[in-house]
């Protein structure tokens, strides 16, 4: 398996392709992730804060997946079911097309090829949304375990991002773990604090 960035989501129609730049690919929050788990994996002394140095450039996209495998041993099962999924979806979505009677027969044919040209474009993306789940998932399972009573970082729109996620997932957990998500100022510079009210 080797994963890449895909690009930001996009939006086919009978009139041609667009692309959302605030649907990004979830593949630009993997170097955030991964750094995250390797620095909240480990044992900790009770009350004592614990600070690590995020460094992005270390990480390759086989070095990622490595890691997300070691902590999530069905990542390919899931991958797998996910591109099934995927490319359903996109059969589905053909076959609609096809039926469509709303749409002259050149728009009809436009979104069908759209459709199909986008085909190896979404399957990559979903593959990306897929691992980045599941480090995330990875991540809500050690604060839990490790008890971890919250997590800092400049505030920057990729660690509010997986923050946010973070968030998502301990809600889901049984039994679930509230948070809160807070900017804060420190030493003049602001920072994004993910609080665990459990612990």
């Amino acid at each position: 398996m080797t994963l890449h960035y895909a690009g930001p989501k996009p939006l086919i129609s009978a009139h041609g392709i667009k692309f959302d730049p605030n649907k990004e690919d979830k593949f630009i929050y993997f170097g955030f992730v991964v750094e995250l788990i390797k620095a909240l994996d480990h044992e900790y002394l009770e009350d004592k804060p614990y600070v690590a140095t995020v460094t992005y450039s270390s990480h390759d996209a086989h070095n990622i997946f490595s890691l997300m495998q070691k902590y999530d041993p069905l990542l390919n099962e899931t991958i797998t079911e996910r591109e099934n999924t995927i490319q359903s979806e996109i059969d589905d979505e053909i076959k609609r097309a096809e039926e469509n009677c709303l749409l002259c027969e050149e728009d009809r044919d436009v979104l069908i090829k759209n459709l199909e040209l986008l085909r190896n474009y979404r399957i990559p993306r979903s593959i990306n949304k897929t691992v980045y789940y599941s480090g995330i998932t990875t991540l809500a399972k050690i604060i839990h375990d490790r008890k971890i009573s919250y997590i800092k970082a400049p505030i920057l729109r990729i660690h509010s991002h997986v923050f946010h996620s973070i968030q998502g997932v301990l809600r889901k957990l049984h039994p679930p773990m509230d948070s809160n998500l807070e900017i804060i100022e420190e030493g003049g510079h602001l920072h994004v604090r993910l609080q665990m009210n459990s612990f």
